[in-house]
């Protein structure tokens, strides 16, 4: 027999080629005449190195910040012998072997639901991508009411198979706020009766759309900024909980950037009108076509617009008639779309300033800024339970976890123009008194609508959207 440091080592680098050629996938060793053998299929070491290759366990296992980290203590094998082992070595007090079984089987047998106002996302676990189905007009596929029977339509699943399946559904963003409580708990009662009581699911789990968006990012505290398709959400969250008091309800949608760039695309003396080459099929509505669009084109400017043009975006018809603009090419179908200034001017609306009173009109940094500042206050007032950080040392923390929600926060070049935007509205006192205090405008990844890097601007770090989807045009709110 090897010494036990070398059946270590051999594990841990030829953990796969062991699991090849000595047992199957499903964590069974077979009839193995040698003993070594058997020792290594059984090995601690060997099946954490399979949970933290296809990281299973991840958000069952851990905590703050090692969400998926695998470098907490919990997340460390046994310091006893590796062989036959059978005491708990995860935190969820299970060897690591049972982790990856449990968590292979729970992920084809668990149905995960993503409500919105306009879109829904859902699948099993185990799928690299979720599906998806348009809720909102035209051309709704289902209702807020027709969704879980469509979804298990879907997929293919059976009254009589549903004893076997659990679900987890997100909460949506809109019952958030102290204000949503009593929507909520009637929202959570229906979804229990129906998942539970009519459709017979062997459980259920709730959860906060703000919490997943931030375990996405393997965070638990930051503050998530949805753009929805009716309405913008800023919801802080500390510790997994959300901030109820602090959570802020802004003005501004998906669909309201889609109508300006209808709107936009008509100044500009874009045909809207789109007829499929398909004989008998109806023809696409200019919203839609519209939307496509959007999705397609729309960027956001490094810097202050009205800065740069020297004339305020209002003045749409003086800003298309200019003849510097940066021009993009896109298609919708065979139709081809030659943007200029617009594809700028209908994300410029999400910074500025329409004069309105109320942080729920203002510009999106103002109210990201406003979230964080209520946030510290609820804590200063122990409104929620202290998470170790007050004052200046929490508000510098959330500006570093700022989150992205939504298809239209996958706008390029959103990232980087809201960090900017953010760390200057932080620096205005000492930028009033020192020049070099101010910020350096961020430069966009030349894949902006690809990349999910966190984005550092001074003191701000913006979390981009993940969006998983194979189709941007078809996208409105994830």
């Amino acid at each position: 027999h090897y010494p036990l440091r070398r059946q270590r080592q051999m594990c841990i680098r030829d953990s796969s080629t062991v699991a090849a050629h000595h047992f199957d996938c499903r964590g069974f060793p077979p009839a193995c005449p040698c003993r070594l053998l058997r020792d290594v299929a059984y090995s601690d070491y060997l099946w954490r190195e399979f949970c933290m290759r296809e990281r299973h366990g991840a958000s069952l296992d851990f905590s703050e910040s090692v969400l998926g980290s695998f470098s907490h203590p919990d997340a460390q094998p046994i310091q006893k012998s590796p062989a036959l082992t059978r005491q708990p070595s995860a935190a969820s007090g299970l060897p690591w072997r049972d982790v990856y079984r449990t968590t292979t089987e729970s992920l084809a047998l668990t149905l995960c639901i993503d409500t919105g106002r306009g879109y829904a996302k859902y699948g099993l676990a185990k799928a690299g991508t979720p599906s998806m189905l348009q809720i909102c007009q035209p051309n709704a596929e289902c209702s807020q009411e027709t969704l879980f029977p469509m979804v298990l339509r879907r997929l293919g699943l059976r009254r009589a198979q549903l004893a076997d399946y659990s679900a987890i559904v997100s909460e949506p963003f809109a019952f958030a706020s102290c204000a949503g409580r009593r929507h909520r708990n009637a929202w959570r009662a229906n979804v229990e009766s129906k998942l539970l009581q009519v459709y017979g699911m062997r459980r259920l789990a709730i959860v906060d759309s703000a919490s997943l968006c931030l375990f996405s990012h393997q965070l638990t505290t930051g503050v998530v900024v949805n753009i929805g398709f009716g309405r913008t959400f800023i919801v802080p969250v500390l510790a997994g909980s959300i901030v109820r008091s602090a959570v802020l309800d802004v003005n501004l949608s998906g669909m309201e950037l889609t109508q300006t760039m209808a709107e936009l695309l008509h100044r500009a003396g874009h045909d809207l009108s789109l007829t499929p080459a398909t004989d008998g099929d109806r023809p696409i509505p200019p919203v839609t076509v519209a939307r496509n669009v959007k999705e397609l084109g729309i960027e956001v400017f490094p810097t202050s617009l009205e800065a740069h043009l020297g004339t305020s975006p209002y003045m749409a018809r003086s800003v298309l008639n200019r003849s510097d603009a940066p021009v993009k090419d896109v298609y919708v179908g065979s139709r081809k779309f030659s943007l200029g200034w617009e594809r700028f001017l209908c994300a410029e609306t999400i910074f500025l300033d329409d004069g309105s009173a109320g942080i729920d009109h203002g510009p999106i940094h103002r109210a990201v800024l406003a979230a964080i500042d209520a946030t510290v206050r609820a804590v200063d007032e122990g409104e929620v339970e202290d998470v170790g950080s007050r004052d200046k040392a929490l508000r510098d923390e959330l500006l570093k976890r700022v989150v992205l929600s939504g298809g239209s926060a996958a706008i390029a070049g959103l990232p980087e123009r809201l960090g900017y935007e953010l760390d200057r509205l932080v620096r205005q006192p000492a930028a009033a008194s020192s020049p070099s205090a101010a910020p350096t405008a961020p430069v966009a990844p030349a894949d902006a609508m690809l990349d999910v890097r966190p984005v550092t601007c001074g003191a701000v770090t913006i979390y981009p959207c993940l969006l998983y989807t194979s189709d941007a045009a078809d996208e409105e709110d994830s």
